[in-house]
């Protein structure tokens, strides 16, 4: 099982039976026996002081004369917003405690106070700090003439208590992080997205039941790979501190892995190059590898290689891969991988053969360089494949005539009993490559 559920389905517009459904999904959602109940009543701490607090003051001021004096007062008779009201009437209680606790008429003072009451009936909210009238978003819901996602996200109980999501502040600034994420994964523009959710606490999977649609009706859809990154963002952010560990540990184990690798490809090589080393294949590729790379021009990189390079790199790879060690320490890093895919999906990580892998891409570089770095083999070693790269072997039969008649002939050479290993080269003359652009095209690329 994965640490985070997230489950997606759309609710239909249209008809009347449709309307009423939605209306009704919005209602449960907020009020349900399991959701937690949200403030709503917004309370503007600039606006005028309300007339209960200006009762309230006028009570305290006619007991306690002195309070006049207070600083808060001054800040009151400035501007008499709620705000320095609630500051005026704490300061005056809380000096006077022991004799207000035993007068009738502040009985009722904590009721008074801006930001105490218990502000509604209802869990629904979303990123505004306004009210949110529970028959007015169910309506409003229930008429959009477009598509309506719903969402619901899970956790279960011990990692939401241990994370800090049991409660309703926290799923809200949790999406208000990422809705620009949703926004994009439903091909919503940001300008246009509304939303409300609820949180509903129950015993086993704590979860938030999340709403979302465009203001214009033709925007917005949903694919699998939208639903996964919604999941995807919001399981960063829920487990960030558990994957910044397994981050850091996949690290550790694929550094150790390019370091293991390095260490036993030099020790091959200095076998090879002691003519100790016991696996024919392997040194027959290097070898090959050695030579390609001495007559190929421009950077040195995989990336920059020709293929013939390439495939002769990626053998070599290959052979390197099966050693014990490495394979364990991939093993290891797959294991890791596999963790952080479990944070977010219920699907089983599909990952690919260590030379495969894109992660491990710097390998296939060490090997180049180490292999730059041999000693020079035996300038007549014979390697298949590994003619330089401007010149060609004349395999052409002696009763035949060359291809153009102004291509240089062979030249003849008189030399001792070594010169059958001795192999003739036939150069691209100017004629022959104006003759290749013309068959070929312009962009036939010679050297």
């Amino acid at each position: 099982m994965s640490q985070l559920i997230v489950t997606s389905r759309y609710l239909k517009s249209g008809n009347q039976k449709n309307k009423t459904k939605r209306r009704n999904y919005t209602k449960y959602i907020a009020t349900r026996e399991t959701v937690e109940i949200r403030s709503q009543k917004f309370v503007d701490r600039n606006a005028n002081a309300t007339k209960n607090q200006e009762q309230l003051i006028n009570d305290l001021i006619n007991d306690f004369p002195e309070s006049k004096r207070y600083l808060e007062y001054e800040d009151y008779e400035r501007e008499p917003t709620i705000e320095n009201a609630s500051e005026l009437i704490s300061t005056i209680v809380e000096r006077n405690a022991d004799v207000v606790g035993n007068r009738q008429n502040f009985v009722g003072y904590m009721a008074m106070r801006p930001g105490v009451e218990k502000r509604g009936s209802h869990g629904l909210f979303n990123e505004k700090d306004e009210p949110i009238i529970l028959n007015q978003a169910a309506n409003e819901i229930a008429e959009h003439k477009g598509n309506v996602w719903s969402h619901v996200v899970s956790l279960r109980r011990e990692d939401a208590v241990r994370l800090g999501f049991d409660n309703s502040d926290a799923w809200r600034e949790l999406v208000k992080r990422h809705i620009s994420d949703i926004a994009k994964a439903q091909n919503i523009p940001l300008c246009n997205l509304k939303w409300y959710a609820a949180y509903h606490d129950t015993t086993h999977h704590p979860h938030i039941h999340l709403l979302v649609y465009s203001t214009n009706p033709k925007q917005g859809f949903l694919t699998a790979k939208g639903i996964d990154q919604i999941r995807s963002a919001f399981a960063n952010d829920i487990f960030h501190d558990d994957l910044q560990s397994i981050y850091q540990e996949q690290t550790l184990s694929r550094d150790e892995l390019k370091a293991v690798s390095k260490t036993e490809f030099e020790s091959i090589v200095n076998m090879i190059a002691s003519n100790d080393h016991t696996d024919p294949q392997l040194e027959e590729l290097i070898r090959k590898l050695y030579i390609q790379l001495q007559n190929v021009k421009g950077k040195k990189v995989y990336g920059y290689l020709p293929m013939e390079i390439k495939e002769t790199v990626n053998k070599i790879f290959s052979e390197l891969a099966k050693d014990e060690n490495i394979q364990q320490l991939y093993d290891k890093w797959c294991s890791l991988e596999r963790l952080k895919y479990k944070t977010y999906t219920q699907k089983e990580a599909e990952l690919p053969e260590l030379v495969d892998n894109k992660v491990f891409q710097p390998v296939r570089n060490m090997i180049i360089r180490t292999v730059l770095n041999m000693k020079p083999f035996d300038a007549n070693t014979e390697i298949e494949g590994s003619e330089p790269n401007d010149e060609y072997i004349d395999n052409t039969p002696q009763n035949m005539s060359p291809l153009f008649d102004d291509a240089e002939p062979l030249e003849e050479k008189e030399t001792d009993e070594s010169a059958s290993a001795i192999k003739h080269y036939i150069k691209w003359n100017d004629q022959y490559k104006k003759a290749c652009k013309l068959i070929y095209g312009k962009d036939a690329k010679l050297n």
